[in-house]
Order: C-alpha cells, then structure tokens, then sequence
C-alpha cells in the first residue's frame, strides 16, 4: 500500500461513517437562526477579543466575542447551510464544538496509529492527514 492509497481507504471510511456536525453534536435547544452565505468561510486573528468570520471576498458574516461559536460556525459550515441554527446557550455551543474536536482527535488518532503500522519510518503522516482532511472539507481548528 502507497501512502495515496492510505489516504483513499481513509477518504473512503471516513466519508461513510462521519457524523454531521452540529446536528449529530446538539441536542433540541433554543437556538438563534443565523444566515449564512453558502461559501468557504475563514476565521480571522482575534481583534481586541472579537472574532470575526468572513467569506473569501472579505465580507463579515458573523461577529463574537466567544471563541466557540466562530468555531461552531466555522464547522457548520462544511456543508455550506444558507441557515444555521446556534444554541442560544454558550454553554450548549461550547459542549457541541467540544465534542466534535474529540470526535476529530479520535478520528486522528485512529488514522496516526494505521499509518504508523503500514509506514514505521515515514514522517509523512501530517501532509497526509491535511490531505485527506481537505478533501472531505473537514477542518479542525
């Protein structure tokens, strides 16, 4: 097995079992309806404690104060929603973003320890990992 063909098996798995985020993640709160513009989506530096996410042209699409829910946003965004609903509860949005990072790590992980076993003496397991993360549109931040 070649490390593309790794990487393929893993496409491939990991496309047939991946939970959806946040649905899989959240339970039924109170949520707040935010609009969103079906694009990719980036997270700027923090600005005096703000977060801003904007489109690739530039435009703000969401504003806040709380880390997890730019980050919430950022992972909603995988499957580009014109809407997305966030929980009103920081509490709510910081466990669901929470949950899914431990769900990456433990896909991560899983992967790390594969790779390890059919390439002992390969370093090339993080270029691989960012590859196969970037074609299935998943990103952890």
């Amino acid at each position: 097995m070649t490390e593309k063909e790794f990487g393929q098996k893993w496409i491939e798995k990991i496309r047939s079992e991946l939970k959806s985020f946040p649905e899989d993640f959240v339970g039924s709160y109170n949520f707040e309806e935010v609009p969103l513009p079906g694009k990719v989506l980036f997270l700027n530096p923090p600005f005096f404690g703000s977060y801003q996410i904007t489109d690739e042209s530039g435009n703000i699409i969401v504003t806040t104060d709380d880390h997890f829910k730019a980050k919430y946003v950022l992972y909603a965004n995988r499957s580009r929603p014109a809407m997305l609903k966030i929980p009103r509860e920081e509490l709510r949005v910081y466990e669901a973003v929470r949950d899914y990072e431990k769900y990456l790590d433990a896909i991560l992980k899983e992967m790390e320890k594969e790779f390890k076993q059919f390439f002992p003496n390969s370093k090339g397991f993080k270029r691989t990992s960012i590859q196969i993360f970037n074609s299935l549109n998943l990103m952890r931040q």
